[in-house]
């Protein structure tokens, strides 16, 4: 015990401060939100849209963050890169505010569509600070610790929802809660996230004349863009197919979600560290062997321990995913660091974009034929990125 308890603090010793600091952003912000975004499909039901319209106002939130992703890129890389965090930030202290007050379904819309440019202005900047931070030999295990703090949050953030829904009956206690931690995450970027000038100056008299060369960054957009389809087929969704299809409460589904954080806080530092030091074309092939998996297990098992399991699965698999995918940005952006925001920008826009046709392909084909060829949509969709990821990253050394 004393000797995992060493390697423990030999690894999180070595982490960059700022990379702590944008963790515990992540951490908060995420906490508050994901409580949000559990509870927003039920509300909105309950304010008498369809479960179309559920799809509709989470693809909403995520064609705002495609079509402003771009100009945030810019921005960070023109006026720094912990200004344009601090502005999403704020923006979204003012969204969980504009919740309390919401209750006609053009509000929620207007919503989605202001967590969309916050969000287009957060993930750049993060990005890219966590890119200049992370250290080169442990880039992965940065992003890591950052994607870890995040999920952590998010799956914490699922089942308090669901108990203080049931507890209160009131969906306004979450947002509430929802615009506290976010003004708590506002005060650590302000304190704590430093930004260094430094590799801007340096690589500024060395930018290059001609264009980003985007030709050579679409085997990664179009990655990004299949996995998402797969991944994110269940964004917004779980709540609903576990209390409509399982049977579930409201306090069940979100106990089923936040069980996930024992997978999170496991795997997301282990395949961190894997990641550094295996090959990352395998760690990357977890997700999709996990989208499968979780599918198969969702239409097999509609029961409470079934959804535990399957989730246990998804969140596992988004683990091993996000700190390598953010180590492989990370090493493309580093041949241009003047333009580093705008290339992760563009990569990471093709992933946005598949976030944005997952829910409606997925509501669509939910209310349309049922669970089960929702689900094995999925499964194709996730077979298919690995075929791609195997044709693309095998060709690179």
């Amino acid at each position: 015990m004393r000797a995992l308890k060493n390697r423990f603090a030999a690894l999180t010793g070595r982490v960059s401060p700022v990379v702590w600091a944008i963790s515990t952003e992540g951490f908060l912000t995420r906490l508050g939100f994901s409580m949000v975004g559990f509870v927003l499909p039920l509300y909105a039901l309950s304010l008498g849209m369809s479960l179309s319209e559920v799809g509709l106002l989470y693809a909403l939130r995520t064609a705002t963050v495609f079509l402003v992703k771009p100009l945030m890129g810019r921005a960070a890389d023109r006026w720094g890169k912990k200004p344009t965090l601090i502005v999403a930030v704020i923006l979204r202290c003012l969204m969980g505010l504009l919740f309390v007050f919401a209750y006609l379904p053009w509000h929620l819309y207007l919503l989605r569509i202001l967590h969309g440019a916050m969000t287009a202005a957060r993930d750049p900047s993060a990005a890219a600070l966590i890119a200049e931070h992370g250290g080169k030999k442990r880039m992965a295990s940065s992003y890591a610790w950052y994607a870890t703090a995040r999920d952590v949050g998010r799956s914490i953030g699922f089942g308090f929802a669901g108990l203080l829904v049931q507890a209160t009956g009131s969906y306004r206690a979450v947002f509430l809660v929802a615009f506290l931690t976010s003004c708590a995450a506002l005060f650590t970027v302000f304190r704590y996230v430093r930004e260094d000038s430094e590799p801007e100056a340096i690589a500024a008299p060395e930018r290059p004349a001609e264009p980003l060369a985007y030709r050579t960054l679409l085997p990664y957009a179009g990655f990004a863009l299949l996995i998402a389809g797969s991944a994110e087929m269940m964004l917004g969704l779980f709540p609903v197919i576990a209390t409509q299809y399982a049977g579930m409460t409201e306090a069940q589904a979100g106990m089923a979600a936040s069980l996930s954080t024992i997978a999170i806080l496991i795997a997301g530092p282990l395949f961190g560290w894997l990641s550094d030091r295996t090959d990352r074309r395998v760690v990357l092939g977890v997700r999709s062997c996990a989208n499968t998996v979780s599918s198969l297990l969702y239409i097999l098992l509609p029961t409470f321990g079934g959804f535990v399991a399957a989730r246990l699965m998804d969140d596992t698999g988004k683990a091993a995913f996000k700190p390598t995918w953010g180590a492989v940005l990370a090493e493309v952006s580093a041949a241009d660091p003047a333009r580093r925001a705008r290339t992760i920008t563009f990569i990471d826009s093709a992933y946005t974009l598949g976030e944005m046709a997952a829910p409606l392909l997925a509501a669509a084909l939910l209310s349309g034929f049922g669970l089960a060829a929702m689900l094995g949509v999925r499964i194709l969709l996730a077979l298919a990125t690995e075929v791609h990821s195997v044709r693309m990253f095998h060709k690179t050394p």
